[in-house]
């Protein structure tokens, strides 16, 4: 952190939540004064336990939020989100509205830095093309991807109308200790022989948490970050059975999902009109194609670096998972 955020003012939505947890924490350990977020009440005890500030309330209640900001806030960290599901009815309320009114409370607040946790899923289908932070993105039929798209948008105004300096992160597929999603759930697929390998070359967009963090610091920090989005993945490529086939070489098992990718692509066309949320074209895509995603940007713009191979990464993960007895 190099110093520059100790003794600042930060909030962190979704403080409670595995990348907003260890966000707060490492800001708290490096000298900064945190506000945590907690929306359930008791969830963000283990926080106030070390010595966090943590501060009740819901993103989607505006008035809250306005309280929160005139605490003297010098940088917004905004990770909160709906994640997908089922239930989309509050997709758009959460992850556009909730974002747009943050973003326009802090720069009336005097706020001097906005950053917001978005997702490489804005890139949607992407055909197997390589892209970049300059790659347009467009709604594609994704609640959780779409909104994510309509986010940046409305962050990026308020920056363009205020004083306000924005940043955008796309985070791929944040994995670790205590990861749900990208650890947890892809060791109980594997278990259950569940693991879709549609194809094993295509390519995946995996990042260590702790490597999350040091870019979602630098962002916070780093005068060239202002205005700017970043892609938070690991240096790649990596391949499907590397990452995904890794959770199956720690069970072991050789069980898995493998169907030809023109077989899933037409069953997800006729699934598609009765499971619209899940957009699984979409995920069939990501299980199919080749493709890279860059994160050339903020390596040579604010000199961040991957310091967790994969391979250590998942060799954490691993140790992680059996001392909770997933594995």
């Amino acid at each position: 952190m190099n110093g520059t955020l100790a003794g600042q003012r930060i909030f962190v939505t979704g403080a409670t939540g595995y990348i907003g947890r260890a966000l707060a924490l490492r800001l708290h350990e490096e000298g900064a004064h945190v506000l945590a977020l907690e929306r359930t009440p008791g969830k963000g005890d283990d926080l106030r336990e070390r010595g966090l500030h943590v501060v009740e309330g819901d993103i989607n209640d505006a008035a809250r939020m306005r309280q929160v900001l005139a605490q003297g806030v010098d940088v917004v960290m905004h990770i909160a989100a709906w994640l997908g599901g089922a239930d989309t009815s509050q997709a758009h309320p959460v992850n556009v509205t909730a974002t747009e009114n943050l973003a326009t409370a802090s720069a009336e607040a005097g706020v001097r830095r906005f950053v917001f946790t978005s997702s490489i899923a804005v890139y949607g289908m992407r055909g197997g093309r390589d892209v970049d932070e300059g790659t347009p993105v467009e709604p594609f039929g994704y609640p959780y991807g779409d909104t994510k798209i309509l986010a940046e948008r409305a962050v990026q105004r308020v920056g363009r109308e205020t004083a306000l300096e924005t940043v955008i992160v796309r985070p791929g597929m944040v994995y670790g200790p205590g990861a749900r999603t990208w650890a947890v759930r892809l060791a109980r697929w594997a278990q259950k022989g569940r693991m879709p390998l549609l194809n094993e070359k295509a390519s995946t967009f995996p990042i260590f948490i702790n490597d999350l963090v040091d870019l979602l610091m630098l962002t916070a920090a780093h005068p060239a970050a202002a205005g700017q989005i970043f892609n938070a993945v690991n240096d790649g490529p990596t391949t499907t059975d590397e990452f995904l086939g890794a959770y199956m070489r720690m069970v072991p098992t050789d069980r898995a999902i493998r169907l030809p990718c023109w077989l899933a692509r037409t069953a997800a066309f006729f699934a598609e009109p009765f499971i619209r949320q899940y957009r699984v074209a979409y995920i069939v895509s990501q299980l199919c194609e080749g493709g890279q995603i860059s994160n050339r940007k903020a390596r040579e713009l604010l000199g961040w670096r991957q310091h967790t191979p994969l391979e250590e990464g998942l060799r954490r993960t691993e140790a992680w998972l059996r001392a909770e007895g997933i594995l």
